[in-house]
């Protein structure tokens, strides 16, 4: 894996556990903002995330997790239950549609139960909450569509954000179009919004942390920050700001211990791989080592003693 690829994959990596943090606290918020009507017909005060579903990634027939699954009951029918399916994509794609799709009819199969799929772009794509469809019309009459929800992130105006009651609204602003705001006057807006609202630390530190990393400055933009943050009485955001510089340095001391324990889990999990199956191909051990999470190397390590072939795995080409 070169250094590029590895620089996309700690992007990646970091892009995907901003956002499990955030939905992780504010899915409710989410569905009113980008899926109003089927909000409407969910119990919002009780749901759980659903453990990590794996599912084949087609056309390219690569193995894939899926970004967020959800499940919500139904408020008219308590006894029952809707998933909630969300995706994170750094930029919009022309064949995203079809490969959302591809999911939509693999959760169908497996849990045969009302989905509502939900795509965030960060880059790209329409501005506003878009209800989007794909059809299959290749042979005239439309045989089959997909629906399903879109907020392409930077293309909206952080301001009409900021303005919302949602939290959730603040940290995402944070991605959006600054309009005639400074950098700094843009971050400055995102986090006096957080500041202020009565919100235990448990939900305000994704917030907060989200807007530290989509909005990092320097230099001239970092001194008008602080420029700005002296002039005013904004007390509670640098102490908010203090409060999650702290806790992200204590996160990253475990953060480095839980890495160095993943390397030598991997190197463990490749020697097992070679001695159930022979020598490794360059490729599965590039698979192996571009896996970021302990669960998911806890799954393959279980699956080595039992599984036929590598391929059965998810590991194989």
């Amino acid at each position: 894996m070169n250094d590029i690829s590895r620089s996309k994959g700690r992007r990646r990596s970091l892009q995907d556990q901003v956002f499990k943090d955030l939905l992780g606290t504010f899915l409710p918020d989410l569905l009113t903002l980008v899926a109003p009507e089927p909000a409407g017909r969910l119990d919002l005060s009780r749901w759980k995330f659903l453990d990590k579903e794996v599912f084949t990634d087609w056309p390219k027939g690569q193995r894939r997790e899926l970004d967020l699954l959800a499940e919500v009951p139904l408020a008219s029918l308590m006894d029952r239950t809707a998933l909630v399916h969300v995706e994170i994509e750094a930029r919009s794609q022309p064949q995203m549609g079809t490969r959302f799709a591809g999911y939509y009819m693999q959760i169908q199969l497996r849990h045969g139960r009302p989905v509502v799929p939900i795509l965030l772009c960060l880059q790209r794509g329409r501005p506003g909450v878009q209800f989007n469809s794909v059809a299959d019309a290749a042979l005239g009459p439309e045989i089959g569509r997909f629906n399903y929800y879109s907020l392409a992130l930077s293309r909206n105006l952080a301001e009409e954000y900021l303005a919302k009651e949602q939290p959730l609204a603040w940290a995402l602003a944070a991605l959006m179009r600054r309009g005639s705001m400074s950098r700094a006057e843009h971050k400055l807006g995102c986090l006096r919004r957080i500041a202020a609202a009565s919100l235990s630390e448990r939900q305000r530190m994704p917030l907060v942390n989200c807007v530290e990393t989509y909005l990092e400055l320097e230099g001239r933009d970092a001194e008008e920050l602080e420029a700005l943050q002296a002039a005013e009485p904004n007390e509670e955001v640098q102490a908010m700001r203090m409060t999650w510089a702290e806790k992200l340095e204590a996160k990253g001391e475990a953060k480095g211990l839980e890495v160095g324990k993943q390397e030598g889990f991997r190197q463990a999990l490749l020697r097992m791989l070679g001695a159930r199956f022979g020598p490794l191909s360059d490729d599965v051990k590039r698979r192996v080592e571009a896996i970021g999470s302990t669960e998911r190397l806890n799954q393959i390590a279980e699956q080595v003693l039992v599984a036929h072939s590598l391929e059965e795995m998810g590991l194989g080409s």
